[in-house]
């Protein structure tokens, strides 16, 4: 059967949008009869046709150029039969001269022809759109070019503008920098947390430094700043992390040729664009300032004594005059109650004028008052004539320190003592005159005998209290024991020196007795005091005679040396008197020995705080104890950090414990037979606000000087149980988690109450009690406080088994859940065969002990692997996992730890 049509198509069109329908009948065709057999049915798209045709051309994007085909005829003709009509479309589209394109299509030959229905003269829908469409371009391309031109302009008197700032800018730069170096201030600059410093050459300078290098940091700078000023000099060039007002301070500069120097900085904090900020300032020379100062405080202070001593002089004479008055008025009569007679002498008379008490005195009448001198002198006894001539002519010649005493016979046989003092006056014509008084004195002269006698007596008393005085201040300066210098002493003589004016050059040894405890406790304290006289012979036969030795406290001895030459005599010092302490000493037939600890600091300058000296020397003594004890170490300006940052970070650790920085990590431990998570230890990290991440041995022997590793205790137990409760509503099974307990959290006494509070169920908590600290503590308190921490159903287990002294005893007496063996032990077992048999032992005793063992510091499978051989049975170690944060730990625990370490 031959399928293929033979005869002319009967085609049957239709359209439907961009679509056209041909439907083709199929005739079959035999040698009997044609019949029609069924149709086809094509369907052409009329955009793709006329795409084909290159009627519609794509723009760059690929896109047809747009054409509505329902205002557009089509017809379709058979180019092989141009006289058949067309099989699509409308024949009258031939009359509307039309577009033509010839198709080829599977191998046929088509005819397309293409107008629109309108015709072709009809304007375009969008006519009007497209003449706004260009109006619209043309006004986007002129009003670009008008608003360009408008800025340029305004760019060039910006420009413009610029150039005049710059150069007002330039002119205000030299003058600013004239006014600068005119008076000699100087610029700084910090930022980067204080790491970084900048100075001007001006501020270099009054610094006292020549090369930049030397001051990029801060820390460079402050090494040019006295010691005892750079703490606030530190200070206020770091004020900026906190503060956005200004500041100043005044420090003090120490030169190269020993001139110190009084700067005074002033600086403000600034932000940078990037938000970053710093701080920047001037500084200059105040020298002259504070001198004048202290010279206006000095004088001010002389005057203010000067006017008080004026006021005072101005009331004493007011005060006086009226004495004098009071005294005028009152002499006749003391002169008269006293029997005093008056004398008056003129020299070339020869004669004197007596008064009616005068001629009592010597024991003659009164009659006119005029008597010779030669009467007078026989009135005396012959041995005091010569005595009353030189005092005479003493008292004419102006000289008048000395009274004259003459004997005076009376009629009645008796002696009578008269004193006399005469004063030479100047009339105002020049003539002289002599004008005295005479006195009774006899019942003086007989008490000033006794008196010499009672003097003579106290002088030798006198004698006796200051030797009584000397041997008590030398008492109250000194040791009774060592007769070395007392702290009294010491202190008055570092006084001595910080009052001091001029550079002073000196050195302190801090001493500590090593081990004198122990000598006091086993022998008594006479071989105690034996020890202390030892070593005071020791250090006074090492020292200069200028030098001083003092005992300052039970076994502290400080030596002040004075004019040390340099570093290594004082180190030769220290090391030849800590050679000599190893000699031992022998008392009652035992043989004593004892160490001394040394610290020694240095002064070198003028104005120096001498009891500083003394602090700097106790902190390197207490160096050298921290590192082994038996030696010396000297106090440096690194250690001066220290210190300083060992404070901040206490100030530090007091306020994480108030701003909640401090979180619990968690390490898991693993069965040994099972690989199943058995429990985990809690462990403290502090998440410090600037150094990141801490772990305990970074702050606990600060927080443990600071009294609050209770409190760090407290808060590990608190957050333990909340994630507790939250691994529990999580659906994470934690059997048990080990925290931390201090001796002094033992040592509480609320502790049981407290922790009947928190309702923790049995054998979900354990308490590690560090092995050196808490097996062998006899304190009561102590051992009460574990056996009721045991009945409320809190594990007790002991950590770092294996490094303390701790006795098979103290075990049974505490009979604890776990041992936990140090991981110093466990790390070797593979290649030593020591270190593996002394952890069997220890698995051996624990297991005879019924007592768990855990083995600490797991690096590898290795280990695990021999441990359970060994019998251990909790694993604990970086073979399994380092401590987690809890959102890590409880990752890992829902991924299950089993399948983790297998």
């Amino acid at each position: 059967m031959d399928t293929r049509d033979k005869t002319s198509p009967s085609i049957v069109t239709g359209s439907q949008e961009n679509h056209l329908t041909l439907v083709v009948p199929i005739v079959l065709d035999d040698q009997t009869l044609r019949q029609p057999w069924g149709a086809l049915a094509i369907v052409i798209d009329k955009a793709e046709l006329l795409k084909e045709a290159g009627m519609i051309v794509d723009d760059d994007a690929g896109r047809p150029s747009p054409v509505d085909l329902t205002n557009v005829n089509f017809s379709l003709r058979d180019r092989a039969k141009p006289d058949y009509l067309a099989f699509f479309g409308d024949d009258t589209v031939d009359d509307q001269s039309p577009l033509t394109k010839t198709l080829e299509i599977a191998g046929s030959r088509w005819d397309l022809s293409l107008a629109p229905k309108s015709g072709w003269a009809t304007p375009p829908e969008n006519q009007y759109h497209f003449r706004l469409f260009l109006a619209f371009g043309a006004v986007a391309l002129i009003v670009p070019i008008v608003v360009a031109t408008g800025l340029l302009s305004e760019r060039n008197r910006n420009i413009a503008e610029l150039k005049t700032r710059e150069s007002s800018l330039l002119d205000l730069s030299q003058r600013f920098n004239l006014a600068m170096e005119a008076s000699n201030i100087g610029i700084w600059e910090v930022s980067g947390d204080g790491l970084q410093l900048f100075l001007d050459r001006r501020a270099r300078l009054l610094h006292g430094v020549n090369s930049p290098q030397d001051v990029q940091r801060l820390k460079g700078l402050l090494q040019h700043v006295a010691i005892e000023d750079r703490a606030k000099a530190e200070a206020h060039f770091l004020k900026w992390a906190r503060l956005y007002e200004s500041c100043t301070e005044t420090y003090r500069i120490t030169l190269a040729d020993g001139e110190v120097r009084h700067l005074r900085s002033a600086g403000a904090r600034y932000e940078n664009i990037d938000g970053s900020h710093r701080m920047t300032g001037i500084v200059w020379d105040v020298s002259a300032d504070m001198l004048m100062a202290q010279t206006l405080r000095d004088a001010k202070a002389n005057t203010e004594v000067k006017n008080a001593e004026l006021e005072l002089a101005l009331d004493e004479l007011s005060s006086r005059e009226r004495e004098l008055e009071e005294l005028s008025g009152k002499l006749d009569l003391a002169l008269a109650s006293y029997g005093c007679g008056i004398w008056e002498y003129t020299p070339g008379q020869g004669t004197e004028t007596w008064d009616a008490r005068m001629c009592q005195l010597y024991g003659i009448p009164f009659t006119n008052g005029i008597i010779t001198q030669e009467s007078w002198l026989n009135l005396l006894l012959p041995e005091d004539r010569p005595i009353a001539i030189n005092a005479s002519r003493a008292y004419l010649s102006g000289q008048t320190k000395e009274a004259l005493v003459v004997r005076v016979a009376q009629a009645d046989g008796t002696i009578r003592y008269v004193r006399s003092v005469g004063q030479l006056h100047m009339g105002k014509d020049g003539s002289k005159k002599l004008i005295g008084l005479a006195f009774d004195v006899t019942k003086d002269t007989a008490l000033t005998v006794e008196l010499q006698k009672a003097k003579t007596e106290a002088d030798a008393k006198n004698s006796e209290l200051e030797i009584a005085k000397s041997r008590i201040e030398h008492n109250a300066l000194h040791d009774p024991l060592t007769l070395l210098a007392n702290r009294r002493k010491l202190d008055m003589e570092l006084d001595a020196l910080s009052r001091a004016s001029g550079r002073r050059k000196f050195a302190l040894l801090h001493l500590d007795l090593d081990r004198f405890k122990q000598i006091n406790d086993t022998l008594g304290h006479a071989a105690g005091d034996a020890m202390l006289v030892h070593a005071s012979k020791i250090l006074t036969r090492n020292i200069t005679e200028r030098d001083t030795v003092a005992r300052i406290g039970g076994d502290e001895f400080v030596i002040l040396a004075h004019d040390q030459a340099s570093s290594k005599e004082l180190a030769q010092l220290a090391a030849r008197i800590i050679s000599e302490f190893r000699q031992p000493l022998d008392f009652d037939g035992f043989s004593c020995r004892c160490g001394v600890s040394i610290g020694i600091a240095e002064a070198n300058g003028s104005h120096v705080d001498a009891r500083r000296i003394l602090v700097n020397a106790d902190l390197a003594l207490y160096r050298a104890k921290g590192m082994g004890r038996n030696r010396f170490e000297f106090f440096t300006q690194n250690l001066h950090a220290e210190i300083i940052d060992h404070k901040r970070t206490a100030d530090e650790l007091l306020a994480a414990i108030e701003n909640h920085e401090f979180s619990a990590w968690y390490q898991p431990q693993i069965s040994a037979g099972t690989h199943k998570l058995t429990g985990v230890e809690a462990l403290i990290r502090w998440r410090h606000p600037r150094r990141g991440l801490l772990a305990p041995d970074q702050f606990l022997k600060i927080a443990d000087d600071l009294n609050v590793t209770a409190t760090l205790d407290q808060l590990m137990l608190e957050t333990v149980l909340k994630d507790k409760m939250r691994w529990a509503a999580m659906g994470v099974a934690v059997p048990r988690v080990s925290v931390n307990v201090s001796s002094r959290r033992l040592h509480d006494e609320h502790l049981i109450d407290m922790l009947r509070g928190l309702q923790i169920a049995p054998g979900e908590i354990a308490f590690e009690l560090v092995e050196s600290i808490f097996l062998d503590d006899s304190d009561s308190a102590v051992v009460a406080n574990l056996e009721q921490i045991k009945e409320l159903g809190i594990d007790v287990e002991i950590d770092d088994f294996g490094t303390g002294h701790t006795s098979i005893v103290s075990l049974l007496r505490l009979k604890p859940k776990r041992l936990k063996i140090d991981k110093q032990l466990v790390l070797p077992i593979l290649h030593s065969p020591q270190e593996r048999a002394l952890v069997r032992s220890i698995i051996d005793i624990a297991r005879s002990l019924g007592v768990e063992t855990v083995a600490e510091g797991v690096e590898t499978f290795e280990h695990a692997s021999l441990l359970e051989d060994l019998g251990c049975d909790l694993l604990q170690g970086y073979a399994f996992a380092r401590a987690l944060p809890f959102d890590d730990f409880t990752l890992r625990a829902q991924e299950g730890w089993q399948r983790s370490v297998a």
